[in-house]
């Protein structure tokens, strides 16, 4: 148990824990998030069985990557727990290492050799009882294992609430039409656009303007590469394509409408068409007209169903193609190219989280720079020699090199 408890605080398990996040959060940026089903079908087809099962498709949400996630604080927690116990008090490491055997043995002369290169490196001197002196420098620096383990936490926790604290809202939008969010933020788009030669790609050209009046001017969003502006991130996320008319009157004043299901377009409320749907494309065989309802990407041959209306009754089905125009009474309805449009999804992250996510990543650097740039030094001075503890290769070189010295200056002095 105490094995297991000791692997569950070790940094092993802490960098395999990192490690599984990498992997799953690489599989995130490849695999589109919280998209339709259809969307895997057509962009993974040999692998959206496993991406759907699996919940790739929304990994940051899934069990097993919030249970790592948690796992990963828990090892942090532990890891910063207990280096903090073993370094705040330099008293404690001043008397254990006054107590070290001396590991290089050296004459009086070479001890005031050593003992002035130390005084040249600024170490600070404390005097224990029997002639044992300890050097130390960077004394904070060991806190550097601390505030990295604690960095990186706080990094961990933040970063999950700007995952999962953000408001989100999932609108649809015309070109050349805006959208106008509680706050008075616009997000107008200004064009949308479906490319279908090497593979299915649509972008939306879009400009953000605050409440304050700041602009992000005309910017690009696509899947996985949204655009920021203040406290909002706008992400492509679906698209559509709808039915779209231009109605005139006999005195040639003309209205534009968009179509859904189930529309009836009348003057009078009994004669008019009663739409019923938009179809991406057709086939005809033998005289005959079969529409197909489901593609991927543009609509190459639109076909509008409609039924006529004469007096409140239904009379006949119709298809109609762009272009052609259906006159009822004393208007004339022309039917028009199709509309694409972008289903959009919008962010709103709490400033304070970015904010706190800004500071954790400053408490990991300053602890990596602290652990890296300002190794404690800790060397004890006995009558018979001295002992450099830890990993301070470059005390070493310059102690012994100072011991070096003094048997030069004998040799010279003979």
């Amino acid at each position: 148990m105490q094995k297991f408890f000791r692997f569950l605080k070790s940094m092993t398990f802490g960098l395999i824990l990192l490690g599984i996040i990498v992997i799953f959060s690489v599989i995130g940026s490849v695999v589109p998030q919280s998209q339709n089903a259809m969307t895997y079908v057509r962009q993974f087809p040999s692998f959206y069985k496993i991406i759907l099962t699996c919940g790739f498709d929304h990994i940051f949400t899934t069990w097993y990557f919030i249970a790592v996630t948690a796992m990963l604080c828990m090892n942090l927690i532990l890891c910063s727990i207990i280096r903090f116990r073993s370094v705040v008090n330099q008293k404690i490491q001043t008397e254990r290492a006054a107590a070290v055997p001396t590991a290089v043995e050296t004459d009086e002369k070479q001890r005031d050799a050593v003992i002035r290169a130390l005084e040249r490196e600024h170490c600070h001197r404390e005097t224990f009882a029997e002639g044992t002196e300890v050097y130390s420098k960077n004394s904070f620096g060991r806190f550097g294992t601390f505030f990295t383990h604690l960095g990186i936490l706080l990094t961990v926790v933040f970063w999950a609430m700007a995952m999962y604290l953000p408001k989100i809202l999932d609108e649809t939008c015309y070109p050349g039409e805006s959208i106008r969010l509680e706050d008075g933020t616009e997000i107008q788009v200004d064009s949308f656009s479906i490319e279908t030669d090497a593979k299915l790609d649509y972008k939306s050209v879009i400009n953000i303007k605050l409440p304050d009046g700041r602009e992000s001017g005309l910017k690009e969003v696509s899947v996985n590469h949204p655009v920021k502006m203040g406290q909002y991130k706008v992400y492509q996320q679906t698209y559509g394509t709808i039915g779209h008319v231009t109605v005139t009157n006999e005195a040639g004043a003309s209205d534009s409408f968009y179509l859904e299901t189930n529309d009836l377009l009348s003057a009078d409320g009994k004669n008019g068409i009663l739409y019923d749907n938009l179809y991406p494309d057709f086939t005809e065989e033998n005289g005959q007209m079969q529409v197909i309802s489901s593609t991927s990407g543009s609509y190459k041959n639109p076909v509008y169903v409609y039924t006529v209306v004469e007096d409140g009754q239904q009379t006949e089905v119709m298809l109609a193609f762009p272009g052609d125009v259906q006159e009822i009474g004393t208007f004339s309805i022309h039917f028009d190219d199709p509309v694409e449009y972008p289903g959009l999804r919008i962010k709103r992250s709490p400033s304070w989280v970015n904010i706190c996510l800004l500071l954790s990543f400053m408490v990991m650097t300053a602890g990596l720079f602290m652990t890296f740039m300002m190794q404690p030094v800790l060397v004890t001075v006995k009558k018979d020699g001295y002992t450099v503890l830890g990993r301070q290769e470059r005390m070493r070189i310059i102690l012994n090199d100072a011991v070096h010295s003094t048997e030069g200056e004998e040799h010279h002095n003979a």
